[in-house]
């Protein structure tokens, strides 16, 4: 029975010290979560974006028709709504009666991006098969190519101003005074030579007479008639 009583205080000391330790708040462990032992938590999918059908787009009946480059270098686009067989055309960056904005045209690939409020669409010359709305990553991108092929289509602007700003600069002549002479002397003589018809050019008398000495003009007198030889005639008297 002693060893039992000295047992059961044991017991009962014990009991009473862990009753006297006081209570561990969470301010006692935040030290250690803050070390993140078991890891970061997952971050959260995004959910996905949801993107509008075409067939429920302000573009859902719309065609491209024609892209046509304008004399400034900007590009002017004509669309037809098959909803009410209307007709509207815009140019890059101007903004329609209805609220659609044309953001950029592409004349070689024959595709042109509307805007309205939030939506954007991309119209083919292939047709309304070739319709796309695009998504918000790809909205942004088109927008900062929008940019980048205005700022080209203003450069292209710009030389064709200094373009026609620019005097005319009239050829110099290759011969000049003698030199010309000379040169439209030889080029009669070669014409002459070949058979040709002969230009308006008058050959001088030492050149006329090169070519009489060729055979490939007949003589002329000082006053530059052709000479005619005519065979003389024999009588004989019976």
């Amino acid at each position: 029975m002693k060893w039992a009583y000295v047992i059961v205080a044991g017991f009962a000391c014990v009991a009473g010290t862990a009753d006297a330790s006081p209570a561990r708040t969470f301010a006692a462990y935040e030290i250690i979560l803050e070390r993140k032992p078991f890891g970061a938590p997952p971050d959260r999918a995004p959910e996905p974006e949801r993107v509008i059908p075409v067939h429920e787009s302000f573009a859902a009946q719309m065609v491209l028709s024609g892209i046509y480059e304008l004399d400034d270098g900007n590009l002017r686009v004509a669309v037809v709504d098959k909803k009410d067989n209307s007709y509207f055309a815009l140019m890059v960056g101007e903004q329609g009666d209805g609220g659609i904005e044309l953001l950029d045209a592409d004349y070689e690939e024959g595709e042109a991006v509307l805007k309205k409020g939030e939506e954007v669409v991309v119209l083919r010359m292939s047709g309304s098969s070739g319709t796309q709305v695009l998504t918000t990553s790809e909205r942004q991108d088109r927008i900062k190519q929008a940019e980048a092929r205005r700022l080209s289509y203003a450069e292209r602007r710009r030389q064709r101003m200094l373009a026609r700003q620019k005097p005319v600069e009239v050829p110099k002549p290759i011969y000049t005074g003698e030199d010309l002479e000379r040169h439209l002397q030889d080029y009669q003589m070669e014409v002459i030579r070949q058979g040709l018809p002969p230009l308006p050019v008058q050959l001088t008398p030492d050149r006329d007479a090169q070519l009489v000495a060729e055979g490939l003009l007949p003589p002329v007198d000082e006053e530059g008639y052709e000479l005619e030889y005519y065979e003389d005639e024999y009588y004989e008297d019976y």
